[in-house]
């Protein structure tokens, strides 16, 4: 797809992700919907890129929230008169152990994970089917390969890998393109922003993440091929494949043992 003069409409678009996301569709010349909780932040992002893009619309949206999402993306359309890309964005980490996971963090996870991508897409089909638009879910690496006290998050992100699987030939009758993207471990404040469990904390330490305009550049590329589903983390996919009990003992060392001494 060339996104220029495209609407273009993006759930957490308020930091990370989807605000670098934002960004870059705006340097590329398409018109966007941001959705996300968080006004202020929409609002800041609008105020940065305004000068350059006046087709901005921001749509403070909570995407568990049902009613909400329906509301937005009903907004969107009346206000451009078109969707042509729905970016399936919002997410919300967990780091803990299953053992003492509260089903109430657990909840929130599944709510912003799934229900919120449930909630968007079919909020948004009606209007794509018109366009013979394309849903873009980003989903993670960690769908492919769980880790220790990432399990609940990574279980969530492989069901929207089996969500992209089959909406995407559901929709195919009605030109509707599904796309799924894998990120790595992305330099964001998507860390700061999870849930964890007491005492255990998810920060990226020493580990080497990616640049979220790595990730973004990615993602463009996604969407200009429409390819199906791309997914990052080359090393870690191809060692779960051919030796996937080396790859246990190196994270049952790097993570489980270590948090167990601290």
């Amino acid at each position: 797809m060339d996104i220029k003069g495209k609407v273009c409409l993006i759930t957490g678009a308020s930091s990370g992700i989807g605000k670098a996301l934002a960004q870059a569709l705006s340097a590329h010349g398409a018109k966007l919907a941001l959705l996300a909780r968080r006004e202020q932040e929409l609002q800041k992002l609008a105020d940065q890129l305004g000068a350059l893009n006046p087709d901005i619309l921001l749509v403070p949206t909570d995407v568990t929230d049902r009613s909400q999402v329906e509301a937005a993306v009903t907004k969107v359309f009346n206000h451009f008169g078109q969707i042509d890309l729905l970016v399936n964005n919002a997410g919300l980490g967990y780091f803990g152990s299953l053992e003492k996971m509260s089903m109430d963090d657990f909840d929130q996870v599944i709510k912003t994970n799934i229900y919120g991508l449930l909630h968007m897409s079919q909020a948004a089909i009606p209007y794509l089917k018109r366009s013979h638009g394309i849903i873009l879910n980003i989903s993670s690496g960690l769908s492919k390969r769980s880790l220790p006290y990432l399990s609940a998050y990574g279980g969530t992100k492989s069901m929207v890998d089996a969500l992209s699987d089959g909406m995407r030939l559901e929709l195919k009758p009605y030109g509707i393109r599904v796309l799924n993207y894998c990120p790595p471990e992305t330099d964001t404040e998507f860390h700061r922003n999870s849930r964890r469990q007491v005492s255990m904390e998810m920060g990226g330490g020493t580990r080497k993440m990616a640049k979220v305009e790595t990730v973004v550049a990615s993602i463009l590329k996604v969407i200009a091929s429409e390819q199906r589903e791309k997914v990052e983390g080359h090393f870690l996919h191809v060692m779960n494949f051919f030796a996937p009990k080396m790859l246990d003992t190196m994270f049952y060392k790097g993570m489980v043992q270590k948090l167990h001494k601290d």
